[in-house]
Order: C-alpha cells, then sequence, then structure tokens
C-alpha cells in the first residue's frame, strides 16, 4: 500500500483528509501535514522526513512508497517536500494543487496501482474535478 501525505498552510491539510475518510471509512498510511506561519521550512522537512520514514515502516518490505499532494507549487511546502525528496533515496512522488477529488482518487486506487502511475492517475483525476459549474447546470 503506497501512503499518503497531504502537505499545506495553516490547517488545510486535515479536513481534506478528513472529508475523504468520511467517505471512504477511516484509512491506514494517510498524514496531514500543516504548515504554521511561523514554522521554519527546515522543521517542515525534518517532520516530513520522519512521517515518510513512519509510512515506509508502516508499509513494510512491501512498501510501494509515498504519494505526496501539496497546495501550491513553488509554496513552502512544495519546497520542504522537494528538498525532502533530493535528500532521500524512497520512492516518491509529488504532485501540486491538491483537491478534494486528488485525495479520494489517491486512498481509492493506491493498492491497485504502482506509485508513478498512482501519480498520474491522481493528477488526472483532480484535473476533471475541476469544472465551470455554471456551464453545467
Amino acid at each position: 500500500m503506497i501512503g499518503i501525505i497531504v502537505v499545506t498552510h495553516l490547517d488545510t491539510a486535515t479536513p481534506f483528509i478528513q472529508e475523504a475518510e468520511r467517505m471512504l471509512g477511516k484509512q491506514k498510511g494517510v498524514i496531514a501535514l500543516n504548515l504554521h506561519e511561523n514554522e521554519s521550512l527546515d522543521r517542515l522537512c525534518r517532520h516530513l522526513s520522519e512521517q515518510i520514514e513512519n509510512c515506509f515502516k508502516e508499509q513494510g518490505e512491501e512498501g510501494e512508497g509515498v504519494l505526496i499532494l501539496t497546495d501550491l507549487f513553488g509554496s513552502s511546502p512544495t519546497n520542504a517536500c522537494l528538498k525532502t525528496l533530493y535528500s532521500s533515496e524512497r520512492p516518491i512522488e509529488i504532485l501540486t494543487g491538491v483537491n478534494l477529488p486528488m485525495v479520494i482518487s489517491s486512498l481509492s486506487y493506491r493498492t491497485r496501482l504502482p506509485l508513478k502511475e498512482l501519480a498520474e492517475k491522481v493528477l488526472a483525476d483532480g484535473q476533471k474535478g475541476i469544472k465551470h459549474a455554471t456551464t453545467h447546470a
């Protein structure tokens, strides 16, 4: 099972996971990390590294990797994830622009797809979830 980590500004990551779990049931191997205003990038990187290792411990020897979903490309949460990725030899994929369809998709398909295919599926599902609603009414 692929671990899922949602990393965002303030307390945005937690409600994404809570709502996905309300729909899909309680999930293992899913973590919310919220970057607060006074938190340093180095502290977030350390915390993220610890959580990645926890995901791999929970996965055991069959661990397939970790998919990280962040809120905004170029932001501190994404930069912390990229910094952690570059210093790790673990299989990790990072997607930006997290939305609820992405979280639901990642939790729904993480046991059925390899990491890179999961990242592609989650990206596509996130994009499909973005609509100009008034044109569909």
